[in-house]
């Protein structure tokens, strides 16, 4: 392959930081604004039930303000790689998707654990088991076990519900289900809700999986989880909380700790995933960690490792001994 002249390299970072700061302007997005609304729920403002189409607002106006900022460089590569413009609604629709893809995904900070169940390509049964025992916030247990295809449609559902369209079921084998999204006429992106025939680093936009198998992606129909469906307060305060504490974090904390978390439930993650693990923990130990990593980390180490009151570095150190 052949490596970019050095001041070729970095005009193309300064047209990219351009753009990320054009964008959030676009977005109004800054480092006040996300201060004041990245916070966890205040639970007097909130009934005692709401309903999934509330819900989806909700989570939308908190993934903008944990998750914009970081998210920002990340997301005017993903347009660029496919050549689409980052307009201000590119870059929401991809903060918002990716956001919630890492939230859903099998091992993810919502503590989904992929299993067989030999249920229907549908999300009804994990809101089912969701609603009658809204997940304690402090706990290693899973909150709901599903299949491929469940999981799968939980993404779907809740990408819609968040304001993104044009993502569907995808079969990139008989066997096991992911999801799709077409941001664009022609463009289509492969979305592994968990690691069945997938690579440790196999994620977002990323994976051996051929996208021409299947010949067209329908969307989700918002029927599978009606926008009436209510939705009663703790759990609605875990699902914004979990967003509010790991939405801002760096993709090498979120995939280091969704896979030890996965690891753990005995999920659907390989055992020789573990290495890779641990040494993202001893790598993220010579870095400078930000605000966001610490916030994530910290929550990881309380409310699911059991440890009382850690630093980060303290968190790391635990992930890097796991054996």
């Amino acid at each position: 392959m052949l490596s970019q002249s050095p001041g070729l390299a970095r005009r193309a970072h300064v047209r990219l930081a351009i753009a990320v700061a054009v964008v959030l302007v676009a977005l109004g997005i800054d480092r006040t604004t996300v201060a004041a609304e990245c916070l966890p729920t205040d639970t007097s403002t909130l009934p005692a039930t709401i309903r999934m189409q509330e819900l989806g607002e909700l989570l939308g106006t908190r993934i903008d303000a944990c998750a914009t900022e970081t998210r920002a460089d990340d997301a005017a590569r993903f347009w660029e790689s496919h050549h689409l413009e980052a307009t201000a609604a590119r870059m929401r629709d991809y903060v918002r998707i990716r956001t919630v893809f890492e939230m859903t995904r099998d091992g993810g900070p919502w503590r989904l654990r992929w299993a067989i169940t030999n249920q229907e390509p549908s999300a009804k049964m994990i809101w089912s088991e969701w609603r009658s025992h809204p997940p304690m916030t402090a706990s290693a247990s899973p909150s709901a076990t599903a299949e491929c295809d469940e999981i799968s449609a939980l993404f779907a559902g809740l990408s819609r519900r968040v304001g993104v369209r044009g993502v569907g079921l995808f079969w990139p084998t008989r066997d096991h289900t992911i999801a799709a999204w077409e941001p664009a006429p022609g463009v289509r992106v492969l979305v592994p809700t968990t690691q069945i025939y997938s690579s440790c680093e196999d994620t977002f936009d990323r994976s051996s999986f051929s996208p021409t198998v299947q010949k067209r992606v329908f969307e989700l129909s918002p029927d599978d989880v009606p926008a009436a469906t209510p939705i009663p307060r703790a759990l609605a305060v875990f699902l914004l909380d979990q967003v509010t504490h790991y939405a801002g974090a760096s993709l090498d904390v979120l995939a280091m700790l969704r896979l030890h978390r996965a690891l753990a439930l005995a999920s659907s993650v390989k055992a020789s995933c573990l290495e890779g693990v641990t040494h993202t923990a001893k790598r993220l130990h010579r870095t400078s960690l930000s605000a966001r990593d610490r916030t994530a980390l910290v929550r990881y180490g309380v409310t699911e490792l059991g440890l009382t009151a850690p630093s980060a570095e303290e968190v790391l150190d635990h992930v890097e001994r796991s054996r």
